[in-house]
């Protein structure tokens, strides 16, 4: 068995992690020092009234995302069959969440860039 193939799991949820805290990152370089504004109406509410709690809730979020994928590797390794349903499952959510958090620090850095 490869290094890559044990550590799967490992790799793809620090690549989860690395793309939230960008995300995060580089949202708040934009609210802070160009005077971008938060989308999400969930989170807006709090980057305007206290952008520390902003942070406490973004990083728990990612950390969380990050400890739900890694729990769900875990898992999948003890199926038999490479095939079922439950492992395209995660393998779906995770593509899923790493393409839409791709798109939001892309997103997040175009702006930034616009911005100088």
């Amino acid at each position: 068995m490869s290094i890559f193939a044990k550590n799967k799991k490992v790799i793809f949820c620090l690549a989860l992690l690395s793309m939230g805290f960008l995300d995060l990152f580089t949202t708040v370089a934009g609210i802070l020092f160009f005077g971008a504004v938060e989308v999400n109406p969930l989170l807006s509410g709090l980057t305007q009234t206290n952008m520390l709690l902003f942070i406490g809730v973004k990083t728990l979020a990612v950390l969380f995302l990050g400890f739900l994928f890694y729990s769900g590797g875990r898992i999948t390794e003890s199926y038999v069959d490479s095939s079922s349903l439950g492992i395209r499952f995660f393998d779906l959510g995770y593509f899923t969440s790493l393409t839409v958090l791709t798109v939001i620090v892309t997103n997040n850095m175009m702006t930034l860039v616009g911005f100088i």
